[in-house]
């Protein structure tokens, strides 16, 4: 079955700002609202009457902290210092029908609506296509795709061995896309889960010792983006995947 492509959208709000902000560093801060409309216009698609506008939490407050302490720890450092106008620039970007709740990320709050086919997730992050649903980078694609289940599985499995080092979640050390892909390409897809498990449990780390049970699936937990269901709107808390044997 091919779900109707849905006329809402959600943007990732982060990028739009932070790439606008640091836009403003050089030509102007007093361009920032102009630009930032023009990027929302432009990242809007055609066909879509709704827009959302989806920003994260405070990083101090992502519920992967407490999962994984480490988890993006190294953007606080002073070699990662944001533009100055960065608050600003979420500012204006809030301002346009702006989704942004207790714990989770703006990737979570597209996953969510995304995975339900509610709305198109548009952003230029590839984290995304481990979910289901449509999508749109509006940098690369000159329409949304549907995304399948099984591709969106496989994404995620992919990332769960070789983590994300843009977000410093280590995965299997020296265990790229490459290598995933031979772990899962000769697995069944019913069996990807027990597969990755297994490649923890066998694998070692860059001081030779073994990962176990609960690092594997803390690094799941942290490269898995939220899919609808998974958040909890009362307690303002996600809830958590775990394997499923």
């Amino acid at each position: 079955m091919i779900e109707k492509k849905p006329t809402t959208c959600v943007l990732d709000g982060d990028i739009i700002a932070y790439k606008a902000a640091y836009w403003a560093e050089t030509e102007g801060i007093e361009y920032l609202p102009s630009r930032i409309e023009h990027d929302i216009k432009t990242w809007t698609p055609t066909d879509c009457d709704k827009v959302y506008i989806a920003l994260s939490c405070d990083r101090n407050n992502n519920f992967r902290r407490k999962v994984w302490d480490p988890y993006k720890r190294h953007r606080d450092s002073s070699a990662h210092v944001p533009p100055d106008c960065l608050s600003y620039a979420i500012e204006l970007v809030s301002a346009t029908n702006c989704l942004r709740y207790s714990n989770i990320e703006a990737d979570d709050i597209m996953g969510m609506m995304a995975s339900n086919y509610e709305a198109i997730a548009v952003t230029i992050d590839k984290d995304l296509r481990s979910v289901r649903g449509w999508h749109w980078n509006p940098m690369k694609e000159e329409q949304s795709i549907l995304l399948d289940a099984r591709t969106a599985e496989y994404n995620f499995h992919s990332q769960w061995l070789s983590g994300d080092t843009t977000d410093n979640v280590p995965g299997i050390w020296r265990c790229g896309p490459a290598k995933a892909a031979k772990i899962l390409g000769s697995t069944a897809p019913e069996n990807w889960t027990n597969a990755v498990l297994a490649t923890y449990e066998l694998a070692l780390d860059v001081n030779g010792c073994n990962y176990g049970y609960d690092y594997a699936v803390k690094m799941a937990q942290c490269v898995r983006i939220l899919r609808a269901g998974e958040y909890d709107s009362v307690s303002s808390s996600p809830n958590l995947w775990l394997p499923t044997l």
